[in-house]
């Protein structure tokens, strides 16, 4: 019976293809975000799956059939190359396999789907058996290197100064959750603030038990609720047309939801989500996790699930509209009443 030590991007990608299912299936069938099967097969060696993962990767494996494990050796031997000392750096043949399986990883696609990708720039079609040769055991063709050159200029991120920063936008809250779900967004996060009014995606879109596991792995939590209350949500209220208490009595609810979730953490952890509210008149929804933000605005009779919604990625530069929208959270968050 095959055994992993450590599972890392390597083996978690072997696994999978030893499984012979596409990112998409495999992070269903763990139960985890594409994205993050995508971040572990892009990391290779040095991104490593927490340790409840590790967990399901071994019995994943264990479950599986003697012909997975048969293939899972070939493809983990195939992409394995031995330890960096000296002189003895990897070969060409690897590190182009690598690059292969790293810009497929990145975009999350299936091998069929990635050959589909690279056929325009390439002028013919390869196949998903090609791609997955390309990474595990075959020297990718040079026209392949120079399509993957193309692929990444295309890529590439504009000048911050022509969007800001902005990657995404959507017409409502529900086509947002559509394509960016709360546990794809959330999962693996370690710095999650949040001002808005009820904060309904992170109290009714995400399972208690994944708040229990994300704080567990050392994520810290700030959330602004607005004061059930205050004036500012009864002005709200009337704004968006809803009955005396309406909005209060979901706020509060979310309250609690997340309370309830902290009261359940150890000591030591409790300190690690911070719960406040605020009365003020009420402009953005804004969901700040690492380095993406999520910003709705309040407009004037349409009600906050209507919104349309931003997405917006971090400059490393320090400019675009990250900061505006961290320096509006912060700005509150000194003023907040905590819970």
């Amino acid at each position: 019976m095959t055994t992993v030590h450590r599972w890392t991007g390597l083996e978690t990608r072997a696994l999978r293809q030893a499984l012979r299912m596409s990112i998409r299936d495999f992070s269903a069938h763990l139960g985890v975000a594409e994205r993050t099967v995508s971040k572990w097969e892009a990391g290779q060696e040095a991104v490593c799956p927490r340790l409840e993962m590790q967990a399901a990767l071994d019995t994943a494996l264990s479950k599986a059939g003697e012909d997975v494990h048969d293939r899972f050796t070939v493809v983990l031997r195939a992409n394995e190359s031995g330890p960096v000392t000296g002189a003895a750096q990897p070969d060409l043949s690897t590190l182009a396999r690598r690059r292969v399986a790293g810009a497929r990883a990145a975009t999350a696609l299936t091998p069929d789907e990635f050959a589909q990708l690279l056929a325009p720039a390439l002028s013919w079609r390869p196949s998903g058996e090609a791609v997955l040769r390309w990474e595990s055991s075959e020297t990718p063709p040079g026209d392949v290197m120079l399509a993957l050159n193309m692929l990444e200029q295309r890529a590439a991120p504009q000048p911050s100064d022509a969007l800001a920063g902005l990657t995404a936008v959507y017409p409502s809250r529900s086509q947002l959750s559509a394509h960016l779900p709360p546990d794809q967004l959330l999962d693996s996060a370690q710095d999650i603030r949040a001002v808005g009014l009820s904060l309904n995606m992170l109290c009714q879109g995400y399972a208690d038990r994944h708040w229990q596991v994300l704080l567990a792995n050392g994520a810290r939590v700030r959330c602004l609720f607005l004061d059930p209350a205050g004036s500012a949500i009864q002005a709200r209220e009337v704004e968006e047309g809803f009955p005396p208490g309406q909005l209060s009595a979901l706020t509060k609810l979310n309250m609690e939801t997340l309370l309830r979730v902290r009261d359940r953490l150890p000591a030591d952890l409790q300190d690690s989500m911070d719960l406040a509210t605020y009365d003020e008149t009420l402009r953005f929804n804004i969901v700040l996790v690492d380095d993406l933000c999520v910003a709705q605005p309040y407009l004037a009779d349409s009600r906050g699930i209507d919104s349309p919604a931003f997405v917006i990625g971090r400059d490393q530069s320090g400019t675009g509209l990250y900061p505006v929208f961290e320096q509006v959270f912060e700005s509150q968050w000194q003023r907040r009443r905590a819970l």
